[in-house]
């Protein structure tokens, strides 16, 4: 480990477990559970050997997008994502929007 820090000391100041730990330092991503769980844990070891916990998340993230396949999207993400980009489109689904609840407080 760096810094002089055996893994075990590593592991008590971010209050991991040295397994947890040891995946890291091996590339061992799998065994972090997910994305968010590898980041946070890639923060606390970089922050307890005395490096910018943010420098170490952006560079796993960056490893990450290379070796791991990409986090499958919620509908809801794909509906986003699938939305029209355009301003006409959007000004055309407002128009007919506002159009659909006047003609129904009209018949009130």
């Amino acid at each position: 480990m760096l810094r002089e820090l055996s893994l075990q000391e590593v592991a008590s100041a971010t209050r991991l477990s040295p397994r947890v730990v040891e995946a890291l330092e091996a590339d061992d991503y799998a065994a972090l559970q997910d994305r968010g769980h590898a980041l946070l844990v890639a923060r606390s070891c970089a922050a307890a050997i005395g490096l910018d916990p943010e420098e170490a998340a952006l560079r796993l993230e960056e490893q990450l997008q290379r070796s791991l396949p990409p986090m499958p999207l919620s509908p809801w993400q794909r509906l986003w994502q699938s939305r029209p980009r355009e301003p006409l489109v959007w000004i055309v689904l407002g128009v007919t929007l506002l159009s659909c609840v006047a003609l129904l407080l009209r018949r009130h």
